[in-house]
């Protein structure tokens, strides 16, 4: 009976804190200067147990949050960082890796991004009450708390540096800039806070860099006013006429917007969110190719600047087939995927051909790669295929794609490009 009432007692526990953590959480959270709230995280990979305290974390030890999810570029970015740092203040630092997301896209995104494949931090999975108890709209989100417990800082990935790590484990004073999102911000309302209703015909809006709010690109139907909008939210000025051209979502590389040197030392992002923009307009027309000319022209006006689309002949990875067998087709039913590596070699079964092959490129000698990826084998399907698990070049690539009638190429494409040239008159 004592074993069963202590049950009950811990459960209460429990439902008392996610309480108080949802009450929390719409005043903005935990805060700095608070102590972390002693509950039970259940989703644990990569650890000892698949459940923990949090304070387990923090017993004689700082502890670095971070919150992350797998689409999001810049959090992958900072797993090496996290991972090195780990393993030098190992006694005295714990890193605790959070997502929402369930493990088996965790373990996936792992095994097929060959750089953080090493990366064993442990992990909190299918997360609700750590998101409860740190809000936020964007990520990397880190919080910074120290070995008593006390939350020192709440970061993005900018502060996560070796001299900051040694401070918040010897105790000294961390003045680190707070990352405090915009909960106000809402992707369904204008980004001006006008509200659009059946009367409006057309709305635009133009800012600078607004902190707190995510950077995003894209076009869509509103669904109450049925009005078209195309919106970005702090994107530098290339990525609007991405937009702005209709290429967004499509495999559009940077090299294929030609830039005048002028216009690059006047608008080219220097790393303190300056140069980037929010960029909205709604449209009572609903054609995207009215849209992208009006939004051609508002951008060339804004920027001073003059831009065409043209076709020009550009090196390109080529994607393609060798022989007729085919044999990179995938055989497993509907439904079933895997990635994982064993040795040097990296499997991939039932999966979409284009972007295992494009990424092994992109993550080795192509990182960030100047080169457009095209694939000329027009196959839609899954397939399961091998890749080598680390990229030496090209010529090694193709001896593994070869077995599945596959190869890649470097050669001349006639494709669409940006011209973008300065229209400010020179004295």
């Amino acid at each position: 009976m004592m074993k069963i009432a202590l049950k009950a007692q811990a459960y209460i526990c429990e439902i008392v804190i996610l309480l108080l953590l949802t009450i929390s959480a719409k005043s903005q959270g935990l805060q700095i200067g608070d102590r972390i709230s002693d509950f039970e995280l259940k989703k644990i990979i990569n650890y000892k147990s698949s459940s923990a305290r949090l304070t387990d974390f923090t017993n004689g030890k700082a502890l670095l949050i971070d919150f992350w999810f797998s689409s999001c570029s810049s959090c992958i970015e900072s797993f090496t960082k996290l991972d090195s740092l780990q393993n030098e203040f190992q006694d005295n630092l714990n890193i605790l890796l959070v997502t929402y997301e369930p493990k088996e896209k965790v373990f996936k995104t792992f095994n097929t991004i060959r750089r953080i494949s090493h990366v064993k931090l442990p992990t909190v999975v299918s997360d609700t009450l750590l998101h409860l108890a740190f809000p936020h709209l964007s990520a990397p989100h880190q919080i910074w708390i120290d070995k008593d417990g006390k939350i020192i800082a709440i970061t993005d990935h900018s502060q996560l540096i070796r001299k900051n790590i040694r401070a918040l484990i010897t105790s000294e004073e961390l003045n680190l800039p707070l990352k405090k999102d915009d909960f106000k911000f809402s992707f369904e309302l204008p980004l001006a806070s006008i509200f659009a209703n059946n009367n409006t015909i057309k709305y635009s809006f133009f800012s600078n860099y607004q902190p707190g709010i995510p950077s995003s690109s894209g076009f869509y139907i509103d669904p109450e006013s049925g009005l078209l909008i195309a919106r970005s939210t702090n994107v530098d000025f290339q990525k609007l006429y991405v937009q702005a051209y209709n290429q967004w979502g499509n495999d559009f590389n940077y090299n294929r917007i030609i830039l005048e040197d002028n216009v690059l030392d006047r608008l080219k992002p220097n790393g303190q969110s300056i140069n980037s923009f929010c960029f909205e307009i709604w449209w009572k027309d609903t054609s995207k190719v009215n849209a992208c000319s009006e939004m051609q022209i508002e951008l060339d006006r804004f920027f001073k600047i003059r831009s065409f689309s043209e076709k020009r002949k550009m090196q390109c990875i080529i994607l393609r087939e060798i022989g007729e067998k085919k044999r990179y087709q995938s055989q497993l039913a509907s439904g079933i995927t895997d990635a994982y590596s064993k040795n040097d070699t990296l499997f991939l079964d039932n999966v979409k051909l284009r972007y295992p092959i494009k990424n092994i490129l992109n993550y080795g000698r192509y990182a960030w790669s100047p080169f457009q990826f095209i694939d000329e084998t027009n196959y839609k399907d899954r397939v399961s295929i091998q890749l080598p698990k680390r990229f030496e070049s090209i010529t090694q690539v193709n001896q593994f794609l070869k077995d599945f009638d596959l190869e890649v190429k470097i050669e001349d494409r006639l494709i669409d490009v940006i011209v973008i040239k300065d229209a400010v008159e020179t004295q």
